[in-house]
């Protein structure tokens, strides 16, 4: 044992100091620590990206597919953000309120059942066409073109930087889009829909037009006139002008009709170059204006009569109204076009209520939709894209 403990001391080996045993010890267990924490925020950031990143299902559809057989379709968050942004992007314009309850249901929660509805209506018909064989063809694709570049052009940069908006996101979006309309009127063309019965419920008389043009100069006064007119007035504005702005309305009316009878333009006599659809000196606007039989919104009964008896292109003299002082040109006093849009706005209306109720009824039957949880629980309308 002696001579052991020698040949150590010569060799300059000392013996283990227990201290130094017990600091390597401790940094090895603190190292090992912290390689378990770190793989346990690695984990976590795998989980966050995965949970954020990965495709989210918000909608599956079930029916039968091309061969016959049935097939599911699924749709993906990233598959409505287009639908999403339209949406938004109109009710922003229009100031809508996200907030704001209708019933039972906020502005929100209705435009998501919405979207929803779009979404399965639009995969059901993509499935039908791929069985029917309906594809678009040039028109269709150079329209699609069309839509793509603007709406891209009038994206906000937020949107555009989103998953699911980019160009080739929304040219998809809005190709599938026109494939499901083109779809659908294929489905309306097999409908039985009776033109002629449409037609014969429309009255020709009633729907008579008259294509006008006109140039009229209002009683009223403008509202700055009548702010200045008016102070002091309990704060209203007054209905009319004064009788010396009537009296030169009316004279600078006549004047511009007595132009009119020899002008070769009748829509260019007046100069508005601030662009408020107003004269800039006289204040007197033009206008085109198609006047049915049975409309009584323009005019009077009396300044309705006599512009029914007038013949094509001739020129009215003024004519007085409670708002105005007016001259109209005849340009066609027996137009078809009133009679052919109404039947086209009734056809179409005709059109739309059969296809609703065969797709509710018949079309729709045939496929199971499931939405998705994400949908339901985690996705909120309103300030997603804009």
């Amino acid at each position: 044992m002696n001579k052991s403990k020698k040949i150590i001391k010569e060799q300059g080996l000392a013996k283990p100091d227990k201290k130094e045993q017990k600091k390597v010890a401790k940094s090895r267990k603190n190292l090992i620590l912290i390689i378990i924490g770190l793989l346990f925020i690695a984990g976590g950031i795998f989980v966050v990206c995965y949970t954020q990143l990965r495709p989210r299902t918000i909608l599956t559809v079930e029916g039968p597919g091309k061969n016959g057989e049935n097939e599911t379709k699924t749709v993906y968050y990233t598959d409505a953000m287009y639908n999403i942004y339209s949406i938004e992007n109109m009710y922003n314009t229009y100031g809508m309120d996200w907030d704001k309850e209708t019933g039972d249901k906020t502005t929100s929660e209705s435009a998501k059942d919405s979207i929803m509805d779009e979404m399965k209506e639009r995969e059901i018909l993509l499935m039908q066409a791929e069985k029917d064989g309906t594809v678009l063809d040039d028109n269709d694709k150079k329209e699609v073109e069309e839509t793509v570049k603007t709406t891209m052009e009038k994206m906000p940069d937020k949107a555009k930087n989103m998953k699911g908006l980019s160009e080739d996101d929304v040219r998809k979006a809005v190709t599938d889009q026109k494939l499901a309309e083109k779809q659908k009127d294929v489905i309306i063309k097999g409908l039985n829909i009776d033109e002629n019965k449409i037609k014969s419920g429309i009255s020709k008389t009633d729907y008579r037009q008259y294509t006008l043009q006109y140039y009229m100069i209002s009683k009223k006064p403008d509202s700055d006139e009548s702010s200045d007119s008016s102070e002091g007035a309990s704060g209203s504005a007054a209905d009319v002008k004064s009788d010396a702005d009537l009296k030169k309305a009316k004279a600078d009316i006549e004047a511009l009709r007595k132009q009119a009878l020899t002008a070769s333009d009748f829509s260019k006599l007046i100069t508005d170059s601030d662009k408020d659809s107003k004269d800039d000196k006289t204040g007197a606007q033009f206008a085109d204006h198609n006047l049915l039989e049975k409309d009584t919104d323009f005019l009077d009964e009396a300044g309705r009569k006599l512009v029914k008896s007038m013949k094509n292109d001739e020129i009215s003299k003024v004519i007085e109204t409670d708002d105005g002082y007016y001259f109209v040109k005849m340009i066609n006093n027996n137009d078809p076009a009133g009679y052919d849009k109404e039947v086209e706005n009734q056809l179409k209306t005709e059109q739309n209520t059969q296809y609703e109720n065969y797709y509710k009824e018949t079309l729709s039957k045939q496929y199971t939709t499931t939405v998705g949880d994400y949908w339901k629980q985690r996705v909120e309308i309103g300030h997603i894209t804009c």
